[in-house]
């Protein structure tokens, strides 16, 4: 029994022993890596980083004081690069002698061309070189004229629509001193519809920039004509005839990608009385390029038969 005793007593000491020496190992751990976490937070090379920061921020301070009043931006010098040599330009700019690439602010007035020496100014700017050239539509009037209008078309080809675009008339002549004009839009043959602008109030030079749709196919277009009447509303709404344009569609190549910006003088109606064998209604084109003239006739009226004698 004693021995039993014995043994007993030497496990039970041996694992009393093995647990201090687990408790006394964790405690140093823990020890170790508190230590380890301090110094990290107190690294001396951080220190002098900050310290370097509020150095380099003191100088600049400085720095800008120095500057112009100017408001670009200042360059901060390396402290690296502190007592340096710095030589004075004629344009009052600094640069190192021994040609480094860094450069203090300037200490004089900002120029509009300023350069390094052996730099040259490139001049001023001609700002009649930069116009754009007039166009002589709105400004080359012939005398008598009577207005000018100018309108693009362009046609569709799968929705057989011809797209007509009014944008402006110019220099219009109404009978009193206000003017208040629109236009109707035809396409001959047919005079018994038309479409029309909305009206501008009190103006001479009108702009418009409105849309119209004719729907006809491609092979009618050749045959149509384009009529355009300018019309000037007066106090009692009544509508007077300012002028017209006729416009043939048989020698423009109308597509979706080529839209024609035109424009025309206006002409005034025929006012003569009409021949007792009636009338026919033309328009002339003439092709310079060429030198071809096309006759279209667009319609007759009041025709008589004569007799056979």
């Amino acid at each position: 029994t004693e021995q039993a005793v014995a043994v007993a007593g030497g496990i039970i000491g041996g694992i009393l022993l093995f647990v201090l020496l687990g408790i006394t190992a964790y405690l140093l751990w823990k020890k170790f890596c508190c230590l380890f976490s301090y110094e990290k937070l107190i690294n001396p090379v951080k220190t002098t980083n900050a310290n370097a920061i509020f150095q380099d921020q003191a100088n600049s301070e400085i720095q800008l004081k120095s500057t112009s009043r100017s408001r670009s931006v200042p360059f901060i010098i390396p402290p690296t690069l502190h007592g340096r040599d710095w030589i004075h330009l004629t344009n009052e700019e600094q640069v190192q002698e021994d040609r480094d690439p860094y450069m203090t602010p300037q200490s004089g007035p900002r120029s509009s061309f300023h350069s390094l020496a052996g730099a040259y100014v490139v001049g001023t700017i001609n700002p009649d070189l930069y116009k754009f050239p007039q166009d002589k539509s709105e400004t080359d009037f012939p005398d008598g004229n009577i207005g000018r209008l100018w309108f693009s078309i362009e046609y569709e080809q799968e929705s057989e629509r011809l797209l007509v675009s009014l944008i402006k008339v110019r220099k219009l002549q109404p009978p009193a001193d206000s003017c208040s004009p629109f236009v109707k839009i035809y396409l001959l043959p047919d005079e018994r519809s038309y479409l029309q602008s909305k009206t501008k109030r009190k103006t001479l030079n009108p702009h418009f920039d409105e849309n119209f749709v004719f729907q006809v196919s491609s092979k009618m277009l050749l045959q149509r004509t384009l009529k355009f009447l300018v019309y000037h509303v007066d106090k009692q709404k009544k509508h007077h005839l300012l002028g017209q344009v006729i416009f043939p569609l048989k020698n423009e190549a109308l597509t979706e990608d080529n839209k024609l910006v035109i424009w025309r003088d206006l002409e005034k109606e025929n006012s003569e009385p009409p021949s007792e064998h009636g009338d026919i209604q033309f328009s002339l084109s003439y092709n310079d390029y060429l030198g071809r003239l096309t006759v279209v006739v667009l319609r007759a009226r009041g025709l008589k038969l004569q007799e056979e004698s």
